[in-house]
């Protein structure tokens, strides 16, 4: 049997020194090449969740594996990020004063590449989401379904096993919200990724092979 991609085992977390509790006891696996939806009402520890199997933080107790890779703390974090792990989030992230192409690269910089080699690779990324005509426009001046698309692109910049989506259509109109969760499952066939989605949208949910219902820190379903 092959080793999940993602295995969280008994994660706890709380904030405000202990007063609030983001994640009780919780337990998953998730499989390579899978398809997971992650929903619950406000507060019930979905991003959170979210946060620690992207390595953008640790559990105050318990232990997260990615591809077999124990999430610690500290350098090992970045490492983990770097390597296996693309993110698309509700506000796109992108540094504003960067072309799209430029955004793109920015994630394959740490990586032994040539800058020639680096814009090959975000030129045909940027192909891939349909946006390679803006490759060099700024990206103050794209629409949000196009900044979308450009995050998308630097998620994938260096082919990583797992892609996490944090409501990645909340701030879009439906009709391009569609586009850019079709580009998502196009990009994760396409190189056989994991993907992780964070949504309050029960739509979105289709044809998920795994639905994680969070509910007061606890999986509930």
């Amino acid at each position: 049997m092959n080793e999940p991609l993602v295995r969280v085992k008994k994660a706890n977390k709380t904030f405000e020194e202990g007063q609030v509790v983001a994640l009780d006891e919780v337990s998953l696996e998730i499989e390579a090449g899978s398809f997971v939806a992650i929903t619950g009402p406000s507060g019930s520890g979905k991003t959170t969740l979210l946060n620690i199997v992207g390595a953008m933080d640790v559990p105050d107790s318990g232990e997260v594996f990615i591809d077999g890779e124990l999430v610690a703390s500290g350098r090992e974090l970045d490492s983990i990020r770097a390597r296996k792990i693309g993110f698309v989030f509700q506000m796109h992230n992108l540094i504003p004063v960067l072309t799209a192409r430029q955004n793109v690269e920015i994630p394959m910089l740490p990586r032994p590449l040539t800058s020639k080699e680096r814009r090959a690779r975000a030129l045909q990324l940027l192909d891939e989401v349909k946006l390679k005509r803006r490759a060099e426009s700024s990206v103050l001046g794209l629409s949000g379904g196009e900044r979308q698309r450009v995050a998308i692109a630097r998620a994938l910049a260096n082919s990583p096993p797992l892609l996490l989506a944090d409501e990645p259509t909340g701030n879009l109109d439906s009709r391009t919200g569609d586009e850019v969760m079709g580009l998502l499952h196009e990009q994760r066939e396409r190189v056989g990724a994991t993907l992780i989605l964070v949504t309050h949208n029960e739509e979105l949910c289709r044809g998920a092979d795994q639905h994680i219902r969070m509910q007061d820190g606890k999986i509930s379903s």
